[in-house]
């Protein structure tokens, strides 16, 4: 079994869990990145340099990596690449190589913040305010449905990048471009909560949940966290997979509210702050790697002890 990961960037600790997990059942792994000093390139036999996702012959060249490696499946870690995978997922299954990807309009709900708003409106799930039209902002603002400060930031962006906080009617319009797609929300001062997903490949349920409270944050990943178990976020993120239908490993933003939780973003794939989930006995690499070989896996749901804290650190390479 080889699995390839795209745009595997600096997510050192994830290849070294498929790393351990594959070296057991005599598999490979392979990353790509279109840098080559991206530090995971550095673990691994397998490393390929690729042109960025946006190439146009971008899909043809992770296809020739397939054949030269005997690819069995592929994974993305960014949020661009999984619409540029999931167009193709089809293609490649006739190739008996599996993209791990949920559908078209899971991807296409999860990465644009103003559908993910909406599906969970129409959905009864709590979710945060979200503006696309600066006239409705200005509307919400003079009816008190709104209020400064306000979060803007780029409808379909990732990483936290193109995120700006506005404080006055003069700094909206100022900021609010017409040329971009540009969303608005109510600037959130509550706790910030992750929750990491796996919904099995097979039988298409929720096998794994593991919540975290976010103690920092750093270019939108977690830097620090620590577990919690809570029924309440548990039944919620339950409802919504069984409305969304995602499949594979999941990763969902929350924030706790005087009313209960409501749902900031979903990731279908693998989140920054997923090692915390990995350490506490919650393996979704060996499950991605049991549903490959035809195997279910069996429900986990809250199976964590709660209070443990991850921190992360920095490391450094020197490149010759």
């Amino acid at each position: 079994m080889n699995i390839l990961i795209c745009s595997a960037g600096r997510r050192v600790k994830l290849v070294k869990y498929f790393l351990e997990e594959l070296s057991e059942i005599n598999g490979n792994i392979v990353l790509t990145d279109c840098d080559m000093t991206a530090p995971t390139l550095q673990f691994v036999k397998n490393a390929e340099v690729v042109p960025q996702v946006s190439h146009p012959k971008y899909i043809e060249h992770i296809r020739e990596l397939c054949n030269k490696h005997e690819i069995s499946a592929i994974l993305s870690l960014i949020d661009p690449e999984l619409g540029v995978l999931v167009e193709h997922k089809e293609e490649f299954d006739k190739e008996n190589i599996k993209i791990i990807i949920s559908n078209k309009e899971v991807v296409n709900i999860c990465f644009d913040k103003y559908l993910t708003y909406k599906f969970l409106k129409e959905h009864g799930l709590p979710g945060i305010p979200t503006y696309i039209d600066i006239n409705e902002i200005l509307s919400a603002i003079e009816s008190s449905q709104l209020s400064f400060p306000l979060i803007i930031k780029p409808r379909r962006g990732s990483a936290s990048t193109g995120i700006s906080t506005i404080n006055s009617i003069q700094e909206l319009h100022a900021t609010w471009k017409e040329n971009e797609e540009l969303i608005a929300q109510p600037f959130m001062v509550e706790e910030e909560y992750g929750v990491d997903c796996y919904v099995d490949l097979l039988s298409n349920k929720v096998t794994n949940i593991f919540c975290k409270r976010k103690i920092k944050m750093r270019a939108g990943e977690t830097d620090k966290s620590v577990a919690i178990a809570d029924n309440d976020l548990f039944e919620l993120i339950e409802k919504l997979i069984n409305y969304l239908k995602p499949i594979g490993p999941i990763d969902i933003d929350c924030f706790k509210t005087k009313k209960g939780f409501v749902i900031s973003e979903i990731n279908p794939r693998f989140g920054g702050g997923y090692p915390h989930a990995h350490e506490m006995g919650q393996n979704y690499v060996k499950n991605i790697i049991n549903n490959l070989k035809g195997l279910e896996n069996k429900p986990s749901i809250g199976n964590y002890s709660p209070g443990s804290t991850m921190i992360k650190y920095d490391e450094i390479m020197i490149l010759k």
